[in-house]
């Protein structure tokens, strides 16, 4: 009688094989999924922080406006204080009245003179006065806009170029990045503005008496009752009073691969545009 070798058989070992193959196919795939889920998540993860900290500076920016000049869905340029102006110095005296400038209400101790109402603009307490310098030219005026997948803030100081050292940016791998502006019922120049759609009272329309003001609103809304112009477009100074919120919708594509990874959208409410537009 004889003795059978110790061994495995063709088919057991196309068997073990197999079975082989099936272990490393299922941890394949679970590894992939585990990797695909791991980068998905530190990508919006890390374009959440990039989006927190662009809207934080967005925000920052917005705050000092007290005048709104130019709008659009992707750009706004807006007149701001003295104090926004890289030379300005909190310590220093302008008018020489003895009382610092981060605690003078007049720095230029102009706010008793009487001019024609085209200089206006350049007299009065430091929130009507955009010329407390006395140079003849708008302090500070800023732009924040998108451009190429970046969102910038520039300034002009005393009417000069824009750019420059000035410029800065204030977030990168923008996916999407809209403003809207909206105005405010109970703020005495949008009182009469609830129209609705079509800016003509009474005919129950989309938008009329919902208690909020649309930029079309400011803009179909005609004299007496608003100072719009009714060409579809915010493009008067006199319909830009009315502004006294700016929305802002920012999105971040942190691999840059054509898809928004984090959104988010606020509302800005620049303390001075209702003071000061009133």
């Amino acid at each position: 009688m004889t003795k059978r070798q110790a061994g495995v058989t063709l088919t057991e070992l196309m068997l073990g094989v197999a079975i082989m193959g099936i272990m490393v196919a299922g941890f394949a795939s679970l590894l992939k999924y585990v990797i695909i889920t791991t980068t998905k998540a530190q990508t919006t993860g890390e374009a959440q922080e990039n989006t927190r900290q662009g809207l934080m500076r967005i925000e920052e920016a917005l705050a000092h406006a007290s005048q709104v000049t130019v709008t659009s869905s992707t750009f706004v340029e807006f007149v701001a204080d003295l104090d926004q102006s890289p030379s300005y110095d909190p310590n220093g005296d302008l008018d020489g009245d003895g009382i610092p400038n981060y605690r003078d209400g007049d720095r230029d101790d102009d706010a008793n003179q009487l001019v024609p109402a085209a200089n206006q603009w350049r007299t009065g307490f430091n929130l009507k006065d955009d010329d407390e310098d006395s140079d003849g030219q708008t302090d500070v005026r800023q732009r924040l806009y998108l451009s190429n997948r970046a969102i910038y803030l520039d300034a002009s100081l005393n009417g000069g170029a824009w750019g420059g050292s000035r410029l800065k940016t204030l977030m990168t791998n923008v996916s999407t990045f809209t403003l809207t502006y909206w105005g405010n019922k109970a703020n005495t120049l949008g009182r009469n503005l609830d129209r609705g759609y079509d800016g003509l009272a009474g005919t129950a329309d989309t938008g009329e008496n919902d208690g909020v003001i649309s930029s079309r609103e400011m803009d179909m809304v005609a004299p007496p009752a608003g100072m719009g112009d009714r060409n579809g477009l915010l493009d008067t100074a006199n319909e830009r009073r009315y502004v006294t919120t700016i929305r802002v919708y920012l999105g971040a594509d942190r691999n840059r691969d054509g898809t928004t990874d984090y959104a988010v959208e606020t509302d800005v409410y620049p303390p001075l545009l209702p003071l000061k537009s009133r």
